[in-house]
């Protein structure tokens, strides 16, 4: 039986954080190497499915990360715009949301671009799955994605995205990541986290040899979405 492609969008905005979505791709994207001649294709080989990447941003210029321009720039691969167009629009199976800009520590404002948090309200409801980084969750929040539901971000960030967002989401100070709605959506916290995920991830879709055996090849420890220092750390429990 062929493998079901999944389409993901990877959402981005000037001072994204590039871990929150860099090695968590190419962690997914390892899924589709079981259909290419590979020394995983003997584990890979029965993998259902596989991957299409596109990266958004609200214009097709360069996107620069979180550390300026000493870091790599990112070319997006659609706008915000047209993939919410009526027409030639598309709908994305999984939304990957990493960490962009804000809130400010002060305020709480957010500068995460409207066309952003647009496209995220509009695609959730149909996404099979809705995932988040760091304080990726606080753009989930603001597109109403996480309203009545649990969720985590970065440790650091913890009390002040609490503050910006809705009253009625469930804030969960002490979790590596946290999974919601059915299996849905999926939020972790700060940067590393999102690896940890990911993993996660790949064996909701896969099973645990296949994720066991991708995260040997990245050399990447086990965890729990229980392990969770940093909560600690940062003086949450």
């Amino acid at each position: 039986m062929p493998p079901q492609t999944l389409t993901v969008a990877v959402c981005l905005s000037e001072g994204v954080t590039l871990s929150d979505f860099v090695t968590p791709m190419e962690l997914l994207t390892t899924l589709n190497d079981g259909f290419y001649e590979s020394a995983m294709k003997s584990v890979m080989a029965d993998v259902p499915y596989q991957v299409e990447i596109d990266y958004l941003a609200p214009t097709m210029e360069p996107v620069v990360g979180v550390k300026g321009r000493n870091a790599p720039t990112v070319n997006p691969s659609l706008t915000y715009d047209a993939a919410m167009h009526p027409e030639s629009g598309k709908q994305f199976d999984i939304i990957w949301v990493p960490a962009g800009p804000g809130p400010d520590f002060d305020t709480g404002a957010s500068l995460i671009p409207d066309s952003e948090i647009k496209f995220i309200a509009q695609q959730a409801p149909k996404a099979k799955y809705v995932m988040s980084v760091c304080t990726g969750s606080f753009q989930l929040a603001l597109a109403g994605v996480l309203s009545g539901k649990r969720a985590t971000t970065n440790k650091l960030w913890f009390n002040v995205v609490k503050a910006a967002t809705a009253k009625d989401i469930e804030w969960v100070p002490e979790a590596r990541w946290v999974v919601a709605d059915g299996g849905k959506i999926w939020t972790s916290s700060g940067v590393a986290a999102g690896s940890d995920m990911a993993l996660a991830f790949i064996e909701h879709l896969t099973n645990a040899k296949i994720a066991r055996h991708i995260r040997g090849g990245f050399e990447i420890p086990e965890v729990t979405e229980k392990d969770d220092p940093f909560a600690k750390f940062h003086g949450l429990i």
